[in-house]
């Protein structure tokens, strides 16, 4: 039986690693945790708020959140818990960050192949073996025992990372040939969706420069070792990709699709070609053609009432949305033949 490895602090001529005390470099990390925790707070409410029951989906995106923020709380320690806390509260986020690939999978899951898609989690699987050299790494350094976490910590993003890269350029490849969609059309038809779109971006951009730091590509002198707001940053963009479209990726693009050709079938091409000049002119007119103004009673909608059409959020979920009754006169007022279609026309926003 090999002996029990034990667990000592490092030699006192070694610099000893603790709370920071560079000004500097205290300032930015509990700037970058204060909007880290502040940012996922907010996230946690909107999810919340917006998801439904028995969507297994939404509940990971919330036990993603939840996780994510314990880490950002560490920089009140002092010595000796400081240490502990850290490594402690590090475990929650390495969870909360595997969590968010399996997620991705399960949003890009209708657009995979099969054989895609095991390899995908499967290799999400066989990376948590390194997460948990990581736990170990990182409680052993930030306790003065031993470094080997500065060598484990510039392979973070490698273990970490491409699943969500991966999941980030089948979206953009999809949009662009299953849905014959260009970005431009897609933030019109939801500006939800165009967020969506940007905090992908920004993600990438804050694990690039993660990783530069990391590296030691650029010097960061006020940054003490393990510790930078960079993969905070990415780490709250890729949670808002999470909770601003809640539901998998194909989902929501349907919605995008079928509200792209109510609206094409609206106005006849003309959303396509971005001109609205003297449509709703031309519309008046020709409204009145044949018909007696003074005899015709026009029949106004409340401000709270649109029709379908009209309806901007393209990707909400339209099973939930509340149909508007209609009162004996504006049910006596509309045609016949459009009867039959008036639930499906009326409903509160």
């Amino acid at each position: 039986m090999a002996p029990a490895v034990a667990l000592t602090r490092r030699a006192g001529d070694d610099p000893q690693v603790g709370r920071p005390t560079n000004p500097d470099g205290l300032v930015l990390e509990a700037w970058a945790q204060g909007y880290m925790v502040g940012s996922l707070v907010i996230m946690l409410c909107i999810t919340i708020a917006n998801m439904r029951r028995g969507v297994i989906l939404h509940k990971l995106i919330l036990i993603e959140l939840f996780m994510g923020m314990f880490h950002g709380t560490f920089i009140f320690a002092h010595e000796p818990y400081y240490g502990w806390y850290l490594s402690a509260t590090a475990i929650f986020l390495n969870a909360s960050w595997s969590l968010h690939n399996v997620i991705a999978w399960l949003k890009n899951k209708p657009f995979l192949s099969r054989k895609v898609s095991i390899f995908y989690i499967t290799t999400v699987i066989i990376a948590q073996g390194y997460w948990v050299l990581e736990i170990y790494a990182n409680f052993t350094f930030f306790n003065n025992i031993n470094k080997i976490f500065l060598k484990t910590r510039p392979f973070e993003a490698l273990f970490r990372d491409p699943w969500w890269i991966f999941t980030t350029i089948s979206l953009v490849w999809n949009i662009h040939h299953r849905y014959d969609l260009t970005v431009y059309q897609i933030v019109r038809i939801s500006p939800r969706f165009g967020v969506l779109l940007v905090s992908m971006g920004l993600s990438m951009v804050f694990i690039l420069i993660d990783i530069l730091a990391v590296t030691r590509v650029f010097n960061a002198h006020a940054l003490p070792d393990g510790i930078n707001p960079f993969w905070k940053l990415a780490f709250v963009f890729k949670c808002l990709t999470d909770t601003i479209v809640l539901d998998d990726f194909k989902t929501a693009l349907d919605r995008l699709s079928k509200a792209r050709k109510r609206q094409l079938s609206t106005v006849g091409g003309q959303l396509e070609d971005g001109d609205f000049e003297g449509f709703h002119g031309w519309a008046q007119n020709w409204a009145g053609v044949g018909i007696d103004s003074g005899k015709e009673k026009v029949r106004k909608m409340s401000p709270a009432v649109r029709r379908v059409e009209d309806v901007k959020f393209a990707d909400r979920d339209e099973e939930h949305d509340v149909v508007a009754p209609l009162s004996m006169d504006e049910a006596l007022r509309r045609p016949r033949t459009r009867m039959e279609s008036v639930h499906s026309e009326m409903r509160l926003l």
